[in-house]
C-alpha cells in the first residue's frame, strides 16, 4: 500500500493537510481507525442490552461513548505529534516533511454542511435541543459534527484492510440471521420476553435492530458491502459466501414488513445491473443475485406454511411482507433470471449479447416499474393511514418552512428541532392526530430526509446536504460499494431519517469511497512521474 501520506492525521488549522508524521503515529491512528469501524459496523447493530426497550438510546450512548473515544483519541495523537514536530524544528531539525492534498469536491461540501450546522444551531432559538438533539433521536448540532469527523477521519486514516470489511459481513449476516428468526416468530436472544403475539412490537421489531424502519435505513449502507464484494470478488469461495449473505439480506427487506424495503431491494440490484452493463460477468452475477433473492422469498414462505400461525403473526399485517412472501410469481421471475444467467454465461462474450439483454431488461422492467408503481402509488394516496400520516407530515413540513421568517428558512429552526418548531408553529386544530399504535405521538421528525433538512438547517442545510450526494455520486461513480450505498441511502431517505445505525456508517462510507479515490489518484500521479522521469 502507498504510504506517501498515510502517516498522517487531520491537520485542523487546515483540513487538507496529510502530514507526512511518525511512523508510529501513524499506525497508531491506522489501528485506532480499523477499531472505531468495527465499532460502528459490528458492535453498534448487535449491541441489544438483553431488551428491545429503549434500544435507540442504548445504541446512541454507545456510538457518542466510541466516537468521543476515538475521534478524542486521534486529536490527542495529532496535538502530541505537533509538539514533537515543533520541539524538533527549535532543537535545528527539520521538522518532516509535509505534503497538502487538495481539498476534493466532497472534502468542501462536507465541511459546508458542518458550518451549515454550527450557524444553524447558534442561531437556533431552542437552546440545548439545537446541539443535543430530540429525546431519543440525539441527531442535534453535536451528533451532526461527528458525523464530519467521521468522513474526514476515515478518508485521512483508514488503511483498507481487510479483517474489518470481513467482519462487517459477518455482523450483517448475524443481524440478518436473527432478522429471520424475528420473521418467523422464533426469539433467541430473548427480546421478545415482554410482547405477546397480538401487540405491535411483537412484529414491528426485528434482529438486534429494533423498529422497521431502522433496520431498513441499516440495511441501505450495511448491504452495500457485501454486494459489492461478491459482484467484484476474484475468489470463488469468497463470491459463494458473500453471495449467501446478500441474498439473505435482499430477501429480508422484502418480507420485513416495511414499505420501503422492496424498493431498497430493488434499487440495489439495478445498481449492480447499471454497473455491469457493459460486462458479461458483472450482468450474470446480478441475475444469479436476484434469481437467489427470488427463490429465498419462496424458501421463506414455506417456512411461514411450515411453521404456521406463529409465523404469520410476526409479519406487519399493515405492510407487504406478508402479500409478497406468498406471491407465486416469484418462480417465474426466477426461473427467467437464470436463464438470463446461463445465456450470459454460454454466449457473453459474442458482439452484442451483453447489451441486447441489458436493453431488454431494461425494457421489460421498465414496464413492470411503471404500472407496479403506478398501482401501488393508487392504493398509497387511497390510504387513510397515508393521509392522516407521511403525506400529512409533509405537508405540515412543508408549510411550516413557509411560515418561518427569513432567517428560518435561511438556517433553520435547529439541529434536530423539527418538533420544537413545528409545535410552535401550529395550533392544535391545525396539528393532525393518528390512530392505533402511534395515537398521541409526537412527531420528532418530518419522516422525510430532506423536509427535515429544510426545518431543521434551512435552506443552507439543505443546499449543503445536497451538494454532498452529488459531489459523492460524481466523485464515487467507480466505487461500487459507494454507489450502492448513495443510492439505497438515498432511496430510504425519501422516506425516513437520519439515526444512529444508519448515517454515521454512511459518513463512514463516504471516508472509505475518498480514501480509495485519493490513493488511486497518487497512483496515477506516482505512474505520472515515472513516465516524465524516463522521458528525461
Amino acid at each position: 500500500m502507498d504510504r506517501s501520506d498515510s502517516g498522517g492525521l487531520l491537520w485542523f488549522g487546515n483540513p487538507f493537510a496529510v502530514q507526512t508524521n511518525s511512523a508510529m503515529a501513524g499506525e497508531f491512528t491506522k489501528t485506532l481507525c480499523n477499531f472505531y469501524m468495527v465499532a460502528l459496523t459490528v458492535a453498534l447493530p448487535l449491541y441489544t442490552g438483553g431488551t428491545y426497550v429503549m434500544l435507540g438510546d442504548s445504541k446512541y450512548a454507545l456510538f457518542r461513548s466510541v466516537s468521543l473515544l476515538c475521534l478524542g483519541l486521534a486529536a490527542a495523537a495529532l496535538a502530541i505529534d505537533c509538539l514533537l514536530r515543533r520541539l524538533k524544528t527549535t532543537d535545528g531539525g527539520d521538522g518532516g516533511k509535509r505534503s497538502l492534498a487538495p481539498a476534493s469536491p466532497v472534502d468542501r461540501c462536507v465541511l459546508c454542511y458542518g458550518l451549515s450546522v454550527i450557524l444553524s444551531a447558534l442561531f437556533s432559538s431552542y437552546g440545548a435541543t439545537a446541539w443535543t438533539g430530540c429525546r431519543e433521536w440525539y441527531m442535534g448540532a453535536f451528533s451532526q459534527l461527528l458525523f464530519v469527523g467521521i468522513y474526514f477521519f476515515f478518508s485521512r486514516q483508514y488503511s483498507g484492510e481487510g479483517l474489518p470489511i470481513y467482519l462487517w459481513e459477518a455482523a450483517f449476516f448475524l443481524v440478518t440471521l436473527f432478522g429471520f428468526c424475528s420473521r418467523l416468530g422464533l426469539d433467541p436472544l430473548g427480546l421478545m420476553e415482554e410482547f405477546s403475539p397480538n401487540m405491535w412490537e411483537y412484529s414491528h421489531l426485528i434482529s438486534t435492530i429494533g423498529n422497521i424502519n431502522w433496520f431498513c435505513g441499516y440495511c441501505a449502507v450495511a448491504l452495500s458491502m457485501p454486494v459489492a464484494g461478491y459482484m467484484k470478488g476474484k475468489s470463488f469461495l469468497k463470491r459463494l459466501c458473500l453471495y449467501g449473505v446478500s441474498t439473505a439480506g435482499l430477501v429480508l427487506l422484502c418480507i420485513q414488513g416495511s414499505d420501503v424495503g422492496p424498493v431498497l431491494a430493488v434499487v440495489c440490484l439495478g445498481v449492480c445491473f447499471l454497473w455491469g452493463r457493459e460486462n458479461a460477468d458483472y450482468m450474470g452475477r446480478t441475475f444469479l443475485l436476484a434469481a437467489g433473492a427470488m427463490l429465498g422469498i419462496l424458501c421463506y414462505s414455506g417456512l411461514v406454511s411450515l411453521l404456521g400461525e406463529k409465523a404469520v403473526q410476526a409479519i406487519p399485517a399493515d405492510g407487504p411482507g406478508l402479500s409478497l412472501a406468498g406471491w407465486p410469481g416469484w418462480w417465474i421471475l426466477g426461473a427467467v433470471c437464470l436463464m438470463l444467467y446461463a445465456v450470459i454465461r454460454r454466449w457473453g462474450n459474442r458482439k452484442g449479447v451483453v447489451r441486447g439483454v441489458w436493453l431488454g431488461t431494461v425494457s421489460l422492467a421498465g414496464v413492470c416499474l411503471v404500472l407496479g408503481g403506478g398501482i401501488y402509488l393508487a392504493g398509497l394516496l387511497d390510504s387513510r393511514g397515508w393521509a392522516e400520516g407521511r403525506g400529512e407530515l409533509w405537508r405540515l413540513a412543508w408549510q411550516g418552512f413557509l411560515r418561518g421568517n427569513w432567517k428560518q428558512k435561511l438556517l433553520g429552526a435547529g439541529p434536530d428541532c423539527f418538533a420544537e418548531y413545528i409545535y410552535a408553529s401550529f395550533g392544535p386544530e391545525e396539528l393532525f392526530s393518528v390512530s392505533g399504535h402511534w395515537a398521541g405521538a409526537v412527531f420528532a421528525n418530518a419522516h422525510d430526509h430532506w423536509l427535515n433538512h429544510l426545518i431543521n438547517l434551512g435552506l443552507a442545510g439543505l443546499a449543503s446536504a445536497a451538494a454532498v450526494a452529488v459531489a459523492a455520486v460524481r466523485r464515487y461513480r467507480r466505487y461500487l460499494p459507494g454507489m450502492l450505498a448513495l443510492a439505497m441511502y438515498g432511496a430510504n431517505s425519501l422516506v425516513s431519517f437520519q439515526q444512529v445505525l444508519s448515517t454515521p456508517l454512511f459518513f463512514m462510507m463516504l471516508g472509505i469511497c475518498e480514501y480509495n479515490v485519493r490513493r488511486s489518484e497518487r497512483k496515477d500521479q506516482g505512474l505520472a512521474s515515472e513516465a516524465e522521469g524516463r522521458l528525461a
